[in-house]
Formats: C-alpha cells, sequence, structure tokens
C-alpha cells in the first residue's frame, strides 16, 4: 500500500459501538496512486500516514508535494526523499482528502562521488522533478592521499551523448551544460590519473617538471647555464628514464610519481690555467722590479 491508515486515541469499544460513522475518501490528483476509503467513528482524530515516496516504475517516482482537503487549497508540504508524512484529521463529519505528487527521474552517476547538482533536487538526493532543468559541478581536479598522484577531469558522457572533451583546468570546478529531465539520465565523469614528475638540477635550467597522464611518455631536459670561470659538465640522468641517460634531453614513461636529478660535475681546467697565467704574470712582473732596483 502507498497510504497506512491508522487510529489515535480509541475509546472503549462499547463506546465506540454507540458512535456513527464517517468516511474519509482519500485519492490522488492525477492518479498517482490508487484512491481508498477509511470508515471510522466520528467525533475522533484520526491520522493518515502518506508516504514521502512511491515508485512509479524502475525509472520514475511520484513526490509528495501538497495536499487539500475538502476542495480547499492545496497546502505545501516540504519535500522529503523518503519517510511517512502524517496527517491527523478531526473526524466530525466525512471529508476528501487529495495528496498531489510531482513525477521524479534519476540522474545516476559514475566516476566519482564528488558531484554536485545546481539547482539541488527538490528532495536532496539525485532524484528531480520531470521538465525541470539541471546542471551537474564537479571538481576538475581530485586530490589522492598522495600528494604526488592525482584524478583529472577530461570527459563525460551519457546514455545519450558521446564523450563531452573537457578542457583542463588546475583547480576549481567544472559545469556542465544544462540537462533536461525528460527522462532518467546516467552521467559517467571520465577522470584520468595522472603523477607528478619532478626535474631537479643545481645548475642551468630544468624543463619538464609538471602533472603528466598515467601511461604517457613524457620528455625532459635540461639547459646548462652561462659558464665563466668553471665549467660545468653534465655526466647524466638519476632516475627511472627510458634508454641511455647520458643525453642532456631524456624520455620518462609516466607510470608512477618520479623525482629525475640531472647531475653535473665542475671542471676547474680554466680556473688552473687562469691560475698558472696570474701567477706567472706576477713572477715575471716581481722580476723586473728587481732587476730595475739592482
Amino acid at each position: 500500500m502507498l497510504s497506512i491508515a491508522f487510529f489515535g486515541n480509541h475509546p472503549a469499544s462499547s463506546y465506540q459501538d454507540s458512535q456513527s460513522k464517517v468516511s474519509i475518501k482519500v485519492s490522488y490528483a492525477n492518479d498517482t496512486s490508487n484512491a481508498y476509503q477509511i470508515i471510522t467513528q466520528s467525533n475522533q482524530k484520526y491520522t493518515i500516514s502518506q508516504q514521502y515516496s512511491w515508485a512509479d516504475d524502475n525509472f520514475t517516482r511520484f513526490n509528495l508535494q501538497s495536499y487539500s482537503i475538502d476542495g480547499d487549497s492545496f497546502v505545501s508540504i516540504p519535500r522529503e526523499s523518503s519517510g511517512n508524512f502524517t496527517l491527523e484529521i478531526e473526524t466530525n463529519s466525512s471529508h476528501a482528502v487529495i495528496f498531489l505528487a510531482k513525477p521524479q527521474l534519476k540522474i545516476i552517476t559514475s566516476g566519482t562521488d564528488k558531484i554536485n547538482f545546481s539547482p539541488p533536487s527538490p528532495t536532496n538526493d539525485n532524484w528531480f522533478d520531470a521538465g525541470s532543468d539541471v546542471q551537474f559541478i564537479a571538481p576538475h581536479v581530485i586530490q589522492s592521499s598522495q600528494e604526488d598522484t592525482r584524478q583529472q577531469l577530461s570527459g563525460w558522457s551519457s546514455d545519450i551523448s558521446y564523450i563531452n572533451i573537457i578542457s583542463r583546468q588546475e583547480s576549481g570546478d567544472y559545469k556542465s551544460p544544462v540537462i533536461h529531465m525528460s527522462s532518467t539520465q546516467k552521467i559517467d565523469l571520465k577522470y584520468t590519473t595522472q603523477y607528478y614528475i619532478k626535474v631537479i638540477s643545481n645548475f642551468g635550467r630544468a624543463l619538464g617538471t609538471g602533472w603528466y597522464d598515467s601511461g604517457t611518455i613524457i620528455n625532459l631536459s635540461v639547459i646548462p647555464g652561462d659558464d665563466i670561470l668553471v665549467s660545468h659538465v653534465f655526466t647524466g640522468w638519476q632516475g627511472s628514464v627510458i634508454g641511455s641517460g647520458n643525453q642532456e634531453s631524456v624520455n620518462v614513461f609516466s607510470d608512477s610519481p618520479k623525482t629525475i636529478v640531472a647531475n653535473w660535475i665542475i671542471d676547474y681546467t680554466n680556473v688552473s690555467i687562469i691560475s698558472i697565467i696570474v701567477i706567472a704574470v706576477l713572477v715575471s712582473f716581481t722580476v723586473y722590479q728587481k732587476r730595475r732596483g739592482s
């Protein structure tokens, strides 16, 4: 049963039998459920318990919106997704109660549970009134428990559309186009795992530090700086690289977070040559001065 009726505050049985009977007819606008009739004792209170939501089929449900008693204006009911709404009626006479419910359709999401809707569901879940317009909101980036691993939103699809590519952003939220609720919607968000690759060099300029999709091959390189007195000689890369690591440009496979270090040695040859020249000049100058003074 979609509706449940029960009595409250029962007088003694012999007293009930002496009372006249009244009827409460319960029906539903637009025939969203089956009407029924209650026969009860007069001059007491009767409580109708009505579900907030009930299924129409596997894809649609009805959600209670308001009620009317004896043809009066409909009284709005705070929308709830589940549980029962109770309506207390004085049985001083027969009454007719009409419940008004809205058909709702569900948005089924996958790919992440970090998703919101604008406007929010009137029942604070993933069900929306049929004919309404809604947008979903999802983060561009979901950081994992490891600081150097994350999920990057790359696109989304629905059961009525192909994959929609999303331009990548480092922060903030993606807001979808308007979705018209004419049927159940299945939304699948596509997130790509990314790893942070860090390139370190204590000389020159390292290129390639950043976030990369899992399974991609990336290029890292280092640009030597300007040497003046001492020379820096590149000796290779420290870390997991593809092929020979002796070149200043190297490929790396993004299958986990990595730190790649450019190694250098310092060549003091120029300093030695300059030192020898300076010493020779000083010696020559000293000898020259002594000869002049003798």
